[in-house]
């Protein structure tokens, strides 16, 4: 399985462990705030014994460019929704290997097409992350090697926007001595087989949440046992290899189903139905994601007792609102300086990266509130308050909200219970913020928002 990118369109943010980037807060915050896309490819056996190519994608509302409905536009939106888009993409399949050289001489393999229109009821939710467009493309091919092209067109552009040439190669599933893994969310029982909604997110998984892989085994032999294992992934720009150990379990019998084949049901989540009627062997595994860190990990599957990789995949974390901080060990301590003592900071600055961020772990890891899972509610809560005390009180004397006098309350206790205003006619303006055992009382400096703290009650 393969990444693919819309390069005119925009560059693609890899989704690193924790403080894989040393950058400043401000240009973290641009990276967490950058649209996602996610486009991927799986080549899997079809019940008949030929391949299906099916390319899966999600575009984030963020990414789209939705418009306010008008009485001119010529759409009947459900009732309630205000803003919509009309999103385009389709691919073209070419055999042989890509090359520019002839690229406009090759005629066309196959092409498929997916169109929709997607409505949002508020401003707030053209610009979710949690919400958006996704969908599949299949075509049915031969054994051999293909390239493909999609194209991109948003709203009313006629200009449509071209990937880079993506070669694939469609295997002879008699010879193909490996299996493919694609991974799902959850697995629910139907008339019609097992359903397997597709994650959808590259080579993702949601941080903190338990998933499961569905993993094709080649050449299975009933008398024959099968072992998963994760181990954190060293990445390299030539391969990836297996680092230390996370987890490790037998396939269990009632895990693995013979005689079965992968049908995918298009529509706006895409998912795979498991049916009975080919002679392809799959394992339904389970990961328990929940216990494992933020980071990137190699799933590989083997015969027990035996060192051949049958089948492996790389996922990462994808953890969707990640504080910005969170993405710099150097942001993420300085960051503490609003809930620690000068020496306290000076002790977790010092030492080099390892020890650094050995201390970050074990400071939060004391305040956890619910220390059996890898998720630390606390410490994302806190770095959640400093984007947010950035953006809503930064104004033009400070471009840094969170340190301001208002930021930094708004951090260390959260959002008040109350605010009021009260306008003096012989002074400046002030604002009360009240919370259940204290009242903090700020004065207009400016005139342009930026409150200075008075006192507290």
């Amino acid at each position: 399985m393969l990444k693919r990118s819309l390069s005119l369109i925009v560059f693609l943010l890899t989704i690193s462990p924790l403080f894989a980037q040393n950058m400043d807060y401000i240009n973290l915050l641009n990276r967490a705030n950058t649209p996602r896309i996610f486009i991927d490819d799986f080549i899997y056996p079809s019940e008949d014994g030929k391949s299906n190519l099916s390319i899966f994608f999600r575009f984030d509302n963020d990414f789209l460019p939705f418009k306010k409905i008008t009485p001119s536009d010529k759409i009947k939106p459900p009732k309630g929704y205000q803003f919509y888009t009309i999103t385009r993409l389709n691919s073209e399949i070419f055999e042989g290997k890509g090359s520019k050289r002839n690229s406009n001489n090759i005629a066309v393999k196959s092409r498929d097409v997916w169109i929709d229109t997607l409505y949002t009821k508020t401003f707030e939710e053209t610009e979710s992350k949690e919400q958006y467009a996704s969908g599949s493309l299949t075509n049915k091919l031969e054994s051999g090697n293909y390239h493909y092209v999609l194209q991109l067109s948003l709203m009313d552009n006629t200009n449509e926007r071209n990937s880079s040439r993506n070669e694939v190669t469609i295997p002879d599933w008699k010879e193909k001595k490996t299996g493919e893994i694609v991974y799902v969310s959850a697995v629910n029982e139907s008339d019609t087989g097992v359903v397997l909604p597709l994650m959808n997110l590259e080579d993702n998984v949601y941080f903190g949440k338990d998933f499961y892989a569905v993993i094709r085994i080649p050449q299975y032999s009933s008398s024959e046992n099968y072992t998963i294992s994760v181990s954190k992934a060293r990445i390299s720009r030539n391969d990836t290899t297996a680092g230390e150990s996370v987890y490790t379990s037998p396939i269990k019998a009632d895990e693995i189903h013979t005689n079965s084949y992968l049908q995918l049901k298009h529509g706006e989540n895409p998912s795979f139905n498991l049916k009975s009627g080919s002679n392809f062997t799959y394992a339904v595994v389970k990961l328990p994601n929940s216990t494992f860190d933020n980071s990137a990990y190699l799933l590989e599957l083997k015969k027990s007792g035996s060192d051949q990789i049958l089948a492996k995949k790389t996922f990462r974390s994808y953890w969707q609102n990640m504080p910005a901080s969170l993405y710099s060990l150097e942001v993420s301590i300085d960051m503490m300086k609003y809930i620690v003592s000068e020496n306290q900071l000076r002790d977790l600055k010092s030492g080099d990266r390892k020890e650094k961020e050995k201390k970050f772990r074990e400071f939060w890891s004391s305040k956890d509130p619910t220390p059996k899972t890898v998720y630390n509610e606390l410490m994302a809560e806190y770095y959640r308050r400093i984007d947010y005390s950035f953006k809503e009180f930064s104004n033009r004397g400070n471009y840094a909200g969170h340190e301001s006098d208002q930021g930094q309350v708004y951090i260390k206790y959260g959002p008040p219970e109350s605010k009021e205003r009260k306008f003096p006619t012989d002074g400046k303006v002030l604002e009360v913020w009240n919370y259940p055992n204290r009242k903090f009382v700020f004065e207009a400096s400016t005139g342009f928002g930026d409150f200075v703290l008075l006192g507290t009650e």
